[in-house]
């Protein structure tokens, strides 16, 4: 019997998934160099690969396919950043709009139905989103341990789902 690396599992044995942890280290390298790169959490990029990695099939090159989603879940946190940074600057020129001591009593009466439209389509979103959103709005905007307690969400999670909240409420403002 020739000596060498296995090439591959034992037969009988389950085909290995993506999200083995015997597999953390062949990635772990990658996802913190992109990471830092971009300046994103490289927590909540490798809780995301692995919540990935856990819901595929067997593969046959698990390794590969853990570098592939690290690849994968990194673009996504990029194109989430940016939908980010246009929500915000959205919300900064409604913020801008919607100074009540600005202005004639229409301009404020305007602003005060554009703040109502805004409360009422963050009351229609999904799961947790609404009293992300109400927090997000009020003056000052609370710390992420805060947002965490009262979306009971974990504390470096509330990224993600701020961008996807946001996202949300930008499509239901801005259809099409």
């Amino acid at each position: 019997m020739p000596t060498g690396a296995p090439t591959g599992p034992a037969p009988g044995a389950p085909a290995p998934t993506a999200a083995d942890p015997a597999l953390r280290d062949s990635f772990l390298g990658l996802l913190r160099s992109l990471a830092a790169a971009r300046a994103l959490d490289p927590d909540d990029l490798e809780q995301q690969v692995w919540l990935r990695a856990a819901a595929e099939r067997r593969v046959s090159r698990p390794a590969a396919r853990l570098r592939a989603l690290t690849v994968q879940e990194f673009r996504r946190a990029l194109a989430e950043r940016g939908e980010l940074a246009r929500a915000r600057a959205a919300a900064a020129r409604l913020a801008a709009r919607a100074r009540p001591d600005d202005g004639s009593p229409e301009q404020r009466t305007l602003a005060a139905e554009r703040a109502r439209e805004l409360r009422t389509a963050a009351a229609r979103l999904p799961a947790r989103c609404p009293a992300l959103v109400a927090a997000l709005l009020e003056a000052p905007t609370p710390a992420y341990r805060e947002l965490g307690g009262r979306t009971r969400t974990a504390a470096r999670s509330i990224g993600p789902l701020r961008a996807r909240c946001l996202a949300c409420l930008r499509r239901m403002l801005h259809p099409g």
